[in-house]
C-alpha cells in the first residue's frame, strides 16, 4: 500500500509579483514531487472566503511552510492583514503543542539577524535566500516533507570494550555450525520465518513480507569463509546481511529494495525450498535519464540505476568509480567512503535459496532468467517456477 502524499499549506505575504511567482514555482515543484500543496494561487477562486481558507489550511494540513521575508515578519509581529490572522492561528496551535514540528520557516530574503517572526524564533528553519543553493535546500525540504531522512542514523553497534561470549567480535569470526550444510541451515531458517508453510504461500503485505525476510536473514548469516544463503537473478551472489530501512524497504548488499511481496515455496524436499521476492519500482534519482528505461527492459526485463551516497550527498556512479566527485563546485576525494546504491525503477524479482540449492546450476542459469522475466510479464507464475526447480538435480553437499 502506497503512503498517502503529505498535505501542506504555504503561508506567505504578497510582497511583489516576483515573490508570488517564486512561491508558485516552489509549490509547483513540490506537487510534481508528490506533495499535496494547498496554495491560494490555485485553491482560492474569486469570491471565496479568505479567512476560512486560511483557517482550514493552517489547521487541516500536516505541515505548514512559512515563507519568511522582511514584510511577512513585520506583519506577523504586529498582527496586521492576512499574515497577522494566520499568525494568531499558528500561535494558538503552538500553545497547545509546543513540541510541534508542523510549522517550517523558509527564509526568503530577510535582511535582519532575526530570520523569523517572534512566534517562530525558536524553530529551526531552512534557507532559500540564495538561489544558487536552491536545489540542495529543496532536496532537504522534500526529504523532510516525505518523512525520509536525508541522512540515516546508523545502526547502534556493540560496545567495543565488552567481551560477549555468545557473539564474537566480528561476523566473519563466527564458525558455521558443525554437521550442517547450507540446505539444512536454510531449512531451519525457513521454518522459523515461515512456520506452517506447506506448499506455496504468498505474503503480499509489504510490512509482513519485510518482517519475514528479517527473520529468514537474521544475524548471523555470514560465517568464517562461508555464506550459506544466496540470491539468484541474472547472476548469483551470497547474502551477508539484510538491513531493514523502513516498513517496506530493505537493503541487500548495495541494492535498496522496496518489497512488494514474498512467496515461500515448500513443495518438495527441504533442499528444494526457496523464496521468491518481488519488488516495487523506486523513484529515479536526478541523475537518471528516464528515456533509457525501455531499452533496459528490452535487454534485462527490468530497469535499474546506480549512484552513490557520500556523507549524505548523492554522486554519479562514474564519480564513485573515479574515487572523486565535484561537490559544490569543488573536486572532493571520496577516500573510499562513498556507498554504492542500486535501485530498480521497474518491478523486479529474484530468488533466495541455500548455496547448495539445485537452483545453483549453471545449466539452469539462462532458463531461470527467462522464467523470472516471464513472471514479471505475467506470462508465467511462481507455480511454474517451482515446478521447474523440482526437476533440477540435487547437488552434492560441500
Amino acid at each position: 500500500m502506497m503512503k498517502k502524499p503529505p498535505k501542506i499549506f504555504i503561508s506567505y505575504s504578497h510582497d511583489s509579483e516576483e515573490h508570488k511567482e517564486w512561491v508558485l514555482t516552489l509549490a509547483t515543484k513540490l506537487v510534481c514531487d508528490g506533495v499535496d500543496v494547498l496554495l491560494d494561487q490555485w485553491d482560492l477562486p474569486l469570491g471565496s472566503n479568505l479567512t476560512k481558507f486560511m483557517e482550514q489550511g493552517l489547521t487541516n494540513s500536516e505541515r505548514v511552510l512559512v515563507i519568511c521575508t522582511d514584510n511577512y515578519n513585520a506583519k506577523a509581529n504586529i498582527g496586521t492583514g492576512g499574515v497577522g490572522y494566520e499568525k494568531n492561528i499558528l500561535t494558538s496551535e503552538l500553545m497547545v503543542s509546543q513540541d510541534s514540528k508542523k510549522f517550517i520557516p523558509c527564509i526568503r530574503g530577510v535582511s535582519g539577524s532575526v530570520k523569523t517572526p517572534i512566534c517562530l524564533a525558536s524553530r529551526t528553519y531552512i534557507e532559500f535566500s540564495n538561489d544558487i543553493d536552491f536545489e540542495d535546500n529543496y532536496k532537504f525540504l522534500l526529504h523532510e516533507l516525505h518523512d525520509v531522512p536525508l541522512k540515516k542514523k546508523p545502526k547502534l553497534g556493540d560496545n567495543p570494550f565488552l567481551l560477549i561470549d555468545e557473539e564474537k567480535s566480528t561476523v566473519c569470526d563466527v564458525e558455521f555450525p558443525a554437521g550442517e550444510n547450507s540446505s539444512t541451515f536454510f531449512s531451519e531458517r525457513f521454518a522459523a520465518a515461515f512456520p506452517g508453510v506447506r506448499g506455496i504461500e504468498w505474503f503480499t503485505e509489504p510490512s509482513v513480507a519485510v518482517e519475514r525476510l528479517r527473520l529468514l536473514l537474521k544475524y548471523p548469516i555470514k560465517f568464517a569463509g562461508y555464506s550459506p544463503i544466496w540470491w539468484w537473478r541474472d547472476g548469483d551472489l551470497h547474502i551477508d546481511e539484510l538491513t531493514v530501512l523502513s516498513s517496506n524497504t530493505v537493503q541487500l548488499g548495495r541494492q535498496e529494495l522496496i518489497i512488494d511481496e514474498v512467496v515461500a515455496v515448500n513443495i518438495g524436499a527441504y533442499w528444494q525450498q526457496f523464496l521468491y521476492v518481488k519488488t516495487s519500482p523506486s523513484v529515479p534519482s536526478c541523475f537518471f535519464d528516464i528515456s533509457r528505461i525501455d531499452a533496459q527492459i528490452e535487454n534485462w526485463g527490468y530497469a535499474y540505476e546506480e549512484y552513490a551516497d557520500f556523507n549524505g550527498v548523492l554522486i554519479r556512479r562514474e564519480e564513485y568509480d573515479d574515487g572523486a566527485a565535484v561537490i559544490d563546485g569543488k573536486v572532493v576525494n571520496l577516500n573510499g567512503e562513498a556507498k554504492l546504491i542500486e535501485k530498480f525503477l521497474t518491478p523486479y524479482n529474484f530468488i533466495i535459496a541455500p548455496n547448495d540449492s539445485p537452483i545453483n546450476n549453471h545449466i539452469f542459469d539462462s532458463r531461470r532468467v527467462e522464467v523470472l522475466n516471464a513472471i514479471l510479464k505475467q506470462e508465467m507464475t511462481v507455480e511454474d517456477l517451482a515446478k521447474e526447480v523440482l526437476t533440477l538435480p540435487k547437488r552434492n553437499w560441500k
